[in-house]
């Protein structure tokens, strides 16, 4: 019996083999055409004396703009589209009427399109073996180049910070072609294309511009220019969370420090050593953000500034305040400044409390020693009298009138000053009587202490003039800040 096993399998391997590297009719077309286009074709020559190049931006997203480092980085696609007559061909029957093919990137001629302001150590457009260009029949190459994250310059002013604007730009060119070798034109009024762009949670995109710039040509030996295509981005930035996590807590520092003059000397001391340590921490934080530079005092510094300022003057002002109601010493300038503060701003002070309780016990002599009241003495004397006489009738005692009199007059004058400016001697301390030197020393205490009490007085009208004189800086100088930052 014969084995056809053998037989079979090589007729499926001849099969097979017939088969193997073939491809469709429409492929195999193309293959044609294309081999027939890159067939003796120079990728160094360019296709014309001028080749003008239609070039187009589809913003996708700003990722980031360091203000530190100024670099913006940003998400785009970069289209390019020009003419090259010898890849052109004729849609018929032949070729299988094929209009569009696709060609590897490095098999043809493209421009050195690069990024001028770019922040990447080569600014050139990212093409590998995987880049392809679209051909149109009649020679028209289109060729789009992915740039998911290109990083340019951008000169931040951060004067007006947190409500700044910025122009960033991205400045592409032929880096080693002038204008009469290439140019670049744009196809339609804007280059820009913002359909699919996402917006920035801090940045604000306002608009977008092109503008054409001239720079000199890079060639030594040809007297031309290079078109430079500036894409301009204007920016915005969105305040929201610079303010609430920095401008609003040192306002609220500012009313701190007004709070202050309604609390003693200790406490105020206290809350304004706070103000100036939350201060320099604001202040270091928002440095940090921001190049180093001395070209312009950036608004927010000058908000701090003004801020520690204020915070300074009124923990002198306290210390001043303690210094002369502590000692009730004052200048006379300022003591006759702060009492005319009293009558300018109708400051009405609280009149001395007097301790009548000594005048008003009956029988009890002042501190001058003199009886004030005289009628509640006479008022006495009569009582002691009628007693006496009523006491010599019970007892069947004759007595003249004149005799009773005398004697009880005499009785009188021995318990019972008759005169109203007689004076009874009152003990001052536990040591002597009135002696001069004690009477002296008492006069100079009552007056030091009724002059403390108008020194007081008068470095309270002034507190009150220095607490509405700081209010006015912090409003005036808040307005003027916020005001020069929004213009």
């Amino acid at each position: 019996m014969i084995n056809l096993s053998p037989v079979i399998i090589f007729v499926c391997y001849l099969h097979c083999f017939s088969y193997c590297g073939t491809l469709p009719n429409s492929q195999q077309t193309e293959q044609t055409l294309v081999t027939t286009l890159l067939n003796s074709y120079n990728k160094n020559i360019r296709p014309d004396d001028q080749v003008s190049v239609d070039i187009t931006a589809k913003l996708k997203q700003i990722l980031t703009l360091d203000e530190k480092q100024q670099i913006m980085t940003s998400s785009l696609f970069i289209s390019q589209t020009w003419f090259d007559d010898r890849l052109s061909w004729t849609p018929n029957a032949t070729n299988g009427n094929i209009t569009v093919v696709m060609l590897p990137v490095k098999s043809i001629w493209i421009p050195d399109t690069m990024i001028l302001n770019s922040a990447d150590p080569s600014g050139y457009f990212t093409v590998n073996d995987y880049s392809l260009a679209s051909i149109y029949y009649d020679g028209q190459v289109y060729l789009i180049l992915p740039a998911l994250a290109i990083k340019t310059k951008c000169n931040v002013a951060v004067k007006n910070f947190p409500f700044d604007k910025q122009v960033c730009s991205i400045n592409v060119t032929s880096w080693s072609q002038g204008s009469n070798r290439i140019v670049y034109t744009e196809k339609n009024d804007s280059i820009i294309d913002l359909s699919d762009y996402d917006e920035h949670p801090i940045w604000q995109l306002n608009g977008t511009d092109v503008v054409l710039i001239r720079a000199e040509d890079r060639a030594p030996f040809e007297d031309t220019y290079n078109a430079i295509i500036s894409m301009q981005l204007y920016l915005k930035r969105k305040p929201l969370f610079f303010i609430l996590n920095g401008i609003f807590a040192c306002l609220i520092l500012n009313c701190v420090t007004l709070l202050s003059y309604a609390v003693p000397f200790v406490v105020q001391i206290n809350l304004c050593m706070t103000c100036f340590l939350t201060y320099s921490v604001y202040s270091l934080n928002f440095s940090n953000l921001f190049p180093q530079q001395s070209e312009y005092l950036m608004m927010i510094t000058l908000f701090f500034l003004l801020s520690i300022s204020w915070t300074f003057i009124s923990m002198i002002w306290f210390i001043m305040h303690f210094y002369f109601t502590s000692t009730a010493e004052m200048p006379t300038v300022l003591y006759v400044f702060c009492g005319k503060l009293q009558r300018i701003l109708c400051y009405c002070f609280p009149p001395e409390k007097k301790d009548d309780k000594i005048n008003n016990k009956t029988g009890v002599v002042p501190d001058d020693g003199e009886i004030q009241n005289f009628s509640e003495v006479k008022n006495t004397t009569a009582t002691f009298i009628s007693k006496r006489r009523v006491a010599a009738r019970n007892d069947n005692v004759e007595t003249t009138k004149s005799n009773s009199t005398d004697v009880t007059s005499t009785e009188i004058k021995s318990s019972i000053p008759m005169t109203e400016t007689m004076k009874i001697a009152t003990p001052k301390c536990d040591f002597c009587n009135r002696c001069e030197s004690c009477q002296t020393e008492f006069n100079k205490d009552k007056a030091k202490g009724k002059f403390k009490k108008d020194i007081e007085a008068r470095c309270s009208a002034l507190n009150y003039f220095v607490f509405l004189c700081g209010f006015l800086f912090i409003f005036v100088s808040n307005m003027a800040v916020w005001i020069s930052m929004s213009i």
